[in-house]
């Protein structure tokens, strides 16, 4: 019995106060990129000093991640997202990072045309194999 609507999926203690937190805090990350880059390149710059030097960078991204993290309408939209993402896993037995990889080389189609195929003689004059003619 396949359930759709994320009221009707039960989830565990471990999902409510863990997992779905861990990927608001990825999403977060990625909503306050500009911020984040900010904060890094200012770390970067001002080395040991960086705690004084950063303050308002650091600021500015401690205040973007906490209005994510407070917002009960993100904390539903990553709630549905890792819902959407369980009910996937246990359909297929796939999990997400699993299901982005890309195929092996093995696998994929060629990137560039095949060669044609080479007569024994320009591949040895390619390769640079000399053949002395017998006399």
């Amino acid at each position: 019995m396949e359930a759709t609507n994320t009221e009707e999926i039960p989830l565990r203690h471990v999902e409510k106060d863990v997992l779905i937190p861990k990927m608001m805090r990825e999403e977060a990350k990625e909503r306050c990129a500009e911020r984040v880059e900010a904060f890094n390149s200012c770390c970067k710059e001002a080395g040991f000093f960086m705690v004084f030097k950063c303050r308002e960078e650091n600021s500015a991204l401690k205040e973007c991640l906490t209005q994510h993290y407070q917002d009960p309408a993100f904390f539903e939209e990553c709630k549905r997202l890792y819902i959407q993402e369980k009910l996937e896993f246990e359909r297929t037995g796939i999990p997400a990072k699993n299901r982005t990889q890309k195929l092996p080389t093995s696998m994929a189609a060629p990137l560039v045309k095949a060669a044609e195929p080479q007569s024994p003689v320009s591949w040895m004059v390619c390769t640079g194999i000399v053949i002395s003619p017998r006399g």
